[in-house]
């Protein structure tokens, strides 16, 4: 699925490009960059720019990379990643690209004390500071997509904050192996079946029954990648009463084939 990709300006100024756009940033700004989204950030863009794994190559966890680019100020970044898996596909197309924070606003200054305490939690060496680091970590992320600005905010968030078709969204992702009805979802949201169909495509921009089989997709690709999963039997659980169906739907979504998941799988292990 890819990573959403944090940073904050610890120190220093310097700009951001994601394609053909560009945002000067100084010290207490933020962004996240939407999965397998490249992007340059530097003091100065009108260099060659070097590639991230190169900077970083040989680098130790929790330590710092230094670029020299010759004369100039100077500008200091921490930078993290939120790695996501194949069923967080829905979160991922209700992002914007870019999410930009700057030194300013109010979300800024809790970001700040949350990268202060994260590290903290890095450099103290503590019993637990790994996972309380990606706790922070977490809450980080998390502060950044509560302050999108509301006409980015993607259809299925925008949907959860509808008390009705969010109220649906939450059964459907509680229980996604039951047997749904139309009518048992426009009782959960307390509306005529007509009005919930029109109203959950309006909000969520697929028919309910579209986006419950996407659901189960995503959450048979998820299974189809653990070892000693049989096709057959994620198909079941996904509500097909057969292989075959089950892998004609599957391909339309993801565009590979269930067996091609299991084998890429089991190749990543094998590394």
């Amino acid at each position: 699925m890819g990573a959403l990709k944090c940073n904050i300006i610890k120190g220093g100024q310097c700009q951001l490009e994601v394609g053909a756009a560009r945002w000067a940033l100084e010290e207490g700004s933020c962004f996240l960059v939407g999965a397998n989204l490249p992007f340059i950030i530097g003091t100065d863009l009108d260099r060659i720019p070097k590639a991230a794994e190169d900077v970083f190559a040989g680098v130790k966890a929790n330590d710092c990379a230094w670029l020299d680019t010759g004369p100039g100020p100077d500008f200091h970044c921490l930078g993290g990643r939120m790695d996501l898996p194949a069923t967080a596909g829905f979160l991922a197309d209700a992002l914007p690209p870019v999410i930009v924070i700057h030194a300013d606003e109010p979300a800024a200054v809790r970001l700040r004390w949350l990268v202060d305490r994260l590290e903290e939690e890095l450099s103290s060496g503590s019993i637990g500071a790994s996972v309380m680091a990606a706790t922070i970590m977490q809450m980080i992320f998390i502060e950044m997509i509560r302050n999108i600005p509301s006409g980015q905010v993607g259809s299925w968030l925008a949907a959860l904050a509808d008390p009705r078709i969010g109220a649906s969204l939450r059964a459907l992702h509680q229980d996604p192996e039951r047997n749904w009805r139309i009518e048992d979802l426009a009782s959960v949201a307390c509306l005529s079946r007509s009005r919930f169909s029109a109203r959950f495509r309006s909000a969520v921009g697929l028919p309910p029954m579209g986006y419950l089989t996407r659901l189960r997709i995503a959450l048979a690709q998820k299974a189809l990648a653990q070892p000693g999963t049989t096709i057959t039997a994620v198909a079941a659980r996904a509500g097909y009463g057969s292989e075959s169906a089950f892998g004609f739907a599957f391909r339309r979504i993801t565009g590979v084939t269930p067996r091609q998941v299991q084998k890429q799988a089991s190749r990543e292990k094998e590394v």
